[in-house]
């Protein structure tokens, strides 16, 4: 079989080199359904596969560059490269920190190294509008497939792959007094709600924006079933991903239909969690509806008085506890106190591991950003569709960085490059314009020809 294959492996390098976005592309598919296959097969090492993918991808850029010549480099520095090199830096800096450890500090290399090369990979091979128009069509396949998953499972049942990651501890948070939290085929119940808010509020606004009556139909039908699975999924923090992108929506889209629009929605969602009963009787309604009264859940006090806790312990260091080296989940590395006590948070993993100038840093260049690249939209982008797609790319990603506060599942797949690959394809909309604008003209010259000709 080797022997068979090498001519197929051949050829595919070759083609993976003359146009690395094939590589990227797969590299996209692979990393939103990995963690889900895994579940079915045993693949050791998956974190170790995706970064030899990315580092395979990034060395074809580099020969693609050499041979062809039509790489250009500038497009790398932008806002969120540049910070994520910073934030690089800072974290090697941290192996001299005196209470971290290297194994830890290397098994932690995703949140380390991908920010930087998957926002500089993607700066380089992503070059036309029409690779980001594929970009989020690929998302809404892929939303779809998350979404029919979990009314699969919550219809007709668990398959036996399901069924023993649920024995094998998923149960005692999936599987409580409110009923079942739905997962479809991501790594929990909390990293599947998330994404699905983000992917209703992406779909929904694209309903907007695209100009055929049959794309619409589709991406508000995709907006609308990934709405109804992050309900299925009982993640009561998701619930400010499509609030708070509905938030940032209403600031870019200067226009005052639409801000009216989008604060009268906010007004209602408000409203009908915090102070009506309708819908109570359902149980995704109301496990929803204790996000709007948190001091009255157990869960959140404790989570509160586990912060509180760590606050105490990491206000006398700085720079952290070192990475890797903070959540119930690293005791197999190191037990001590950050290891004892779960952190329920991205943002509180972030801190306690890097601790206040690490914490700091990390959410000023994903903010920083962010907000580069909403003024970028708003004020750069001319074409109607461009600024509809990145807008809603934005919004979405923006509700997921809140939601990282109350679920620690930024870090996972496929949410991260997710993440990262909205935000850099928002920091270039300026160059994808500048590219619809010389095609328009193009075509116009020609039409003008054919018209002399004829």
């Amino acid at each position: 079989m080797g022997l068979i294959s090498l001519p197929l492996l051949f050829i595919m390098a070759i083609q993976s080199i003359r146009y690395p976005i094939a590589l990227f592309f797969i590299i996209f598919t692979v990393n939103y359904y990995l963690l889900g296959i895994t579940r079915y097969i045993q693949i050791d090492g998956v974190s170790f596969l995706m970064d030899s993918l990315m580092a395979i991808l990034f060395v074809l850029i580099i020969i693609h560059s050499a041979l062809s010549r039509n790489i250009e480099w500038k497009h790398a520095i932008n806002t969120f490269t540049l910070g994520m090199f910073i934030w690089l830096v800072y974290c090697l800096a941290e192996l001299a920190n005196p209470t971290g450890l290297l194994e830890a500090w290397v098994l932690s290399r995703t949140l380390i190294l991908n920010g930087f090369f998957i926002s500089l990979i993607i700066s380089l091979v992503i070059t036309k509008n029409s690779q980001v128009k594929w970009i989020i069509m690929l998302l809404s396949i892929f939303s779809l497939t998350a979404a029919l998953k979990a009314f699969g499972q919550r219809y007709i049942g668990f398959d036996s792959g399901e069924l023993r990651w649920l024995n094998n501890g998923g149960s005692l948070t999936h599987v409580i007094g409110y009923g079942t939290r739905y997962f479809s085929f991501f790594t929990d119940a909390g990293n599947f709600g998330s994404n699905m808010g983000c992917a209703s509020l992406l779909f929904a606004l694209m309903a907007i924006y695209v100009p055929k009556i049959g794309q619409r139909i589709y991406y508000l039908s995709v907006g609308l079933l990934c709405l109804v699975a992050m309900f299925m999924s009982g993640t009561r923090g998701a619930m400010i991903v499509p609030i708070g992108g509905l938030m940032l929506y209403t600031l870019m889209s200067k226009n005052v239909k639409a801000c009216i629009l989008g604060g009268l929605s906010l007004i209602f969602l408000y409203v009908f969690f915090a102070f009506t009963m309708i819908g109570q009787s359902n149980m995704m309604i109301r496990r929803m509806r204790t996000a709007f009264t948190p001091t009255e859940d157990a869960s959140f006090n404790v989570r509160k008085e586990n912060r509180q806790k760590l606050a105490t312990y990491i206000n006398t260091r700085p720079f952290g506890e070192g990475i890797g080296l903070s959540g119930v989940e690293n005791q197999k590395i190191s037990t001590r106190f950050t290891t004892s006590i779960p952190h329920d948070s991205f943002y509180v993993k972030i801190w306690v591991e890097t601790g206040l100038v690490g914490a700091v840093l990390f959410l000023g260049v994903y903010f920083v950003s962010i907000f580069r690249a909403a003024w970028i939209v708003m004020f750069k982008v001319k074409d109607k569709e461009l600024k509809g797609r990145l807008t809603a790319l934005l919004c979405g990603i923006f509700g997921m960085l809140l939601s990282a506060y109350g679920n620690a599942f930024l870090s996972q797949f496929p949410t991260y490059i997710i993440a990262i690959t909205g935000i850099t394809l928002a920091l270039k909309g300026e160059y994808f314009d500048k590219e619809i604008s010389e095609t328009n003209k193009l075509n116009e010259t020609n039409d003008k020809t054919l018209d002399i000709i004829s």
